[in-house]
């Protein structure tokens, strides 16, 4: 690692710890402790289970301090976190960055930005007609319920009456106000938070169920007649088309080329000549598509094969597809995790394939891409042959590559090197994978958590900066 200064790595350390002080934010603890002050309580293993999740953490302090007010910020995260969201959509990664939320009274509040604009995008909460959010006020009771319940797929339509009696009645229904007091208080306290989101997390995981396998065909041919045509725009984080929000569970359909695009084309009715996709494919993409729209969101899509995201993206491989592009091409595809998430991607003809020996050994490969179709692929870690994009920051200790994680401090990883030991940083939205030695198949994504002493991992870091810190680590364990 003698490339970089770890003196500036102590100095990370020490900002890190200072910078941790925010209730909920995301976890980072190796074994959770309960606190103290929740031991032995009514609302004690909602708390846990909670904190088992990583949806809320203690403080820095040791203790939860449950009869404190909870901001509406904290309150956001909370249950956006419940939702399980893609981690990109809230923190970013390190190619990926977070949208401003749009509201005017931000400032202070970066570290609950991305959480605030992805619980007004699937329209758990929203601001005030002043343009503000109010993130630093006391969440009330009745608002908490509201995002609870919205988060769990409930809307005003659906409930129809008066709010916020429409809520609370229906809260009360479902019984989610189990040991929450009677009458309900004004504001809500943090464990009161707790204890309504435990009471309520099933029924938020099942609404929020969107990992579908990708790039495989579809179970029906899609409606086309009940759609609407237009040429529009994905946006940045890829919520919102021609500028109508995205259902999280949105179902896209890929069909043909863009050329043949028109209001009046005839779609085929064949099964096999459409493929099932994510619209994770196509940010900030220009494209003609037919779409459904239910309760205010895009619903169903239908888009050409031969369009998609242009530049270069980072991922780990977890299977190579034989597949045809939209012109009846044999071409190979890639199914991959890119930015934490399932993307496939098709290569264009002629894309030589990757042995699964190499793609499953924890490397990073860089893909670039034209119009969603990749051109070349090779390890990011040759990067520097075409001008320096990646470092590894592992591999000191072990001719695979893989190092053996000695100890993780917070964001601060000590792995066991040549040297003797060395230290490095996490970014805050840093992507993480998870590969299992003993079914070493497949990656799924994992979370700061995993990092802990005994496992081994591969970390990378993308060189902008003098500092040694992992935007993209694979975790071996």
């Amino acid at each position: 690692m003698g490339k970089k200064s770890l003196r500036k790595l102590a100095l990370i350390m020490v900002l890190t710890l200072i910078g941790t002080s925010t209730v909920f934010a995301a976890a980072d603890t190796v074994a959770v402790t309960i606190p103290s002050d929740v031991e032995g309580t009514a609302y004690e293993e909602a708390v846990k289970a909670l904190m088992d999740k990583g949806i809320i953490t203690g403080d820095t302090d040791g203790k939860f301090h449950p009869e404190a007010n909870l901001t509406r910020a904290q309150a956001c995260i909370i249950v956006v976190k419940s939702m399980n969201p893609p981690a990109a959509e809230v923190t970013g990664t390190a190619t990926q960055l977070v949208g401003k939320s749009g509201f005017a009274d931000m400032s202070g509040y970066g570290w609950a930005e991305g959480y605030i604009k992805y619980a007004v995008q699937q329209r758990v909460t929203k601001g005030y007609p002043d343009g503000t959010f109010r993130p630093g006020n006391n969440v009330t009771m009745n608002e908490l319920i509201t995002m609870v319940l919205r988060a769990a797929a409930y809307t005003d339509e659906g409930l129809g009456g008066t709010w916020p009696s429409n809520y609370t009645g229906k809260a009360a229904e479902l019984d989610l106000l189990s040991n929450i007091p009677a009458p309900l208080p004004t504001y809500a306290t943090k464990w009161m938070a707790a204890q309504l989101d435990y009471n309520a997390l099933s029924k938020i995981e099942a609404a929020n169920l969107t990992d579908r396998e990708h790039g495989s065909g579809p179970d029906k041919v899609p409606d086309t007649k009940s759609m609407t045509y237009v040429t529009g725009s994905f946006n940045d984080s890829m919520t919102t088309y021609n500028g109508k929000a995205i259902s999280s569970k949105v179902l896209v359909y890929t069909y043909g080329e863009k050329k043949n695009y028109s209001s009046t084309m005839a779609l085929s009715n064949k099964l096999s000549d459409y493929r099932e996709d994510t619209v994770y494919k196509y940010k900030n993409v220009k494209t003609p598509a037919y779409y459904k729209e239910e309760n205010g969101k895009i619903t169903e899509m239908v888009v050409p094969m031969d369009v998609g995201f242009s530049g270069r993206v980072y991922c780990v491989i977890n299977e190579t597809i034989t597949t045809v592009n939209g012109s009846g091409e044999a071409v190979i595809g890639f199914e991959t995790l890119t930015a934490t998430r399932k993307i496939t991607w098709l290569g264009e003809k002629g894309l030589a394939d990757i042995l699964s020996a190499q793609y499953l050994q924890g490397e990073i490969y860089e893909l670039n891409v034209s119009n969603g179709e990749i051109q070349s692929i090779f390890k990011a870690s040759e990067a520097g042959k075409k001008g320096a994009v990646f470092e590894e920051i592992s591999g000191t200790a072990s001719v695979s590559g893989w190092d053996d994680v000695e100890s993780r401090e917070g964001a601060v990883v000590k792995i066991i090197s040549a040297d003797g030991g060395a230290m490095f940083e996490i970014k805050s939205n840093a992507s993480i994978y998870v590969i299992d030695k003993n079914n070493q198949t497949e990656y799924r994504e994992g979370s700061i958590s995993s990092i802990r002493s005994g496992v081994q991992i591969r970390a990378y870091d993308i060189i902008d900066d003098d500092i040694v810190s992992a935007d993209i680590i694979v975790v071996l364990r």
